[in-house]
């Protein structure tokens, strides 16, 4: 299916290095560049409601991946600094129906139900390999990896960081626990703690390494675990500073490296999200109804602990102030290109001012 990664990305070994760099920086100069064009897959992946996932899994795996290759088809013209890597998707529901609770499909995503209405749940709560939903990520993740050893082309797992998979297992009672239940909170966010690590030890171990490091989308040390915190969103960075970041510090000790992944509507908790220990990146996505990160980064990056940040950008952004950033700041700016002409044009840009 897919042919071999430098067809894709002639420049790899040129993005890694770029990384690395980028890690290392002492000083501000270093710009990465994703420029992502247009793209309308060749085959319309069913709804997840259709999807059998016990007898179709690899089916549905495959039709993703012939997308996929569809897609690096018409990205291969673009020199930018986005390493091919597929992800799984089933939606959300996965991410903590590995430990328990009823994953809920609608045609584009998934969530798990609740599962703790009383405190005396988390008491019941275990991590089992039997799990329906570990048995099936191992095995997706096995087919993934393996149909993609050739190229290779890395697959890439994120997970909830524990504040993310305490809501999961919670919903929304625990924005009111914080200040009624601080003690239980904290004894489920340990769990989470725990959970999250002995999800993410037995699907890495599938996935390995690639060229010494870690992949999602960048290159990443080696010993990188992505999380997501869309939760800190919607709390205070003094909530977040006691219930959340030293669970979350927990799990990056555990691999070594952290990579987070956030939302524009918690751009008030970036300070404290950007004080873990070890934290190679953090990923903004932007928000509808919320002021767009690239707007606020002048108020942002004093504030982010010189933390390399991913932003979401357009062509028009990075015409504007490339040479700017570029004077001030490490970051890698992921914009929306009209073409692949425009693409090419934005990541020489790029380029000419970045080191």
């Amino acid at each position: 299916m897919f042919r071999d990664i430098l067809y894709y990305k002639p420049n790899l070994y040129e993005v890694i290095e770029r990384y690395k760099r980028l890690y290392a920086a002492q000083g501000p100069g270093h710009v990465c560049i994703y420029a992502t064009p247009p793209f309308e897959p060749p085959e319309r992946p069913p709804p997840l409601t259709e999807v059998n996932l016990n007898d179709g899994l690899e089916d549905y795996l495959d039709l993703c991946l012939r997308n996929y290759e569809a897609m690096l088809e018409v990205t291969r013209a673009i020199p930018d600094d986005l390493i091919p890597s597929f992800g799984l998707f089933f939606g959300i529901g996965d991410y903590s129906a590995f430990i328990a609770g009823e994953v809920i499909f609608t045609p584009d995503t998934s969530w798990a139900a609740p599962i703790i209405h009383d405190w005396m749940d988390l008491d019941e709560l275990a991590l089992r390999e039997d799990n329906y939903w570990v048995r099936l990520l191992e095995r997706a993740v096995r087919y993934a990896v393996e149909r993609m050893r050739s190229a290779p082309i890395p697959l890439v797992r994120g997970y909830y960081s524990p504040l993310d998979l305490a809501h999961a297992l919670r919903g929304e009672r625990i924005f009111t626990d914080f200040f009624d239940a601080p003690e239980q909170v904290h004894r489920l966010m340990a769990f989470c703690t725990k959970a999250t690590i002995w999800i993410a030890k037995r699907l890495q171990a599938i996935i390995g390494y690639y060229w010494g490091g870690n992949i999602a989308g960048a290159w990443l040390p080696p010993g990188t675990i992505c999380m997501s915190e869309d939760i800190a969103c919607m709390v205070s960075p003094q909530i977040y500073a006691q219930f959340a970041r030293p669970y979350t510090q927990q799990v990056i000790d555990a691999f070594g490296h952290g990579q987070i992944h956030t939302h524009s509507l918690g751009l008030h908790v970036l300070p404290e999200i950007t004080q873990l220990r070890n934290l190679v990146g953090v990923q903004v996505s932007d928000d509808p109804n919320t002021p767009r990160p690239f707007d606020q980064l002048d108020t942002l990056l004093p504030k982010t602990h010189n933390i390399p940040l991913s932003i979401g950008c357009t062509a028009q952004d990075v015409r504007a102030r490339i040479e700017e950033l570029a004077r001030s700041t490490n970051i890698i700016l992921a914009s929306n290109v009209a073409s692949v002409e425009e693409g090419q044009e934005i990541v020489e840009l790029v380029r000419r001012f970045s080191a």
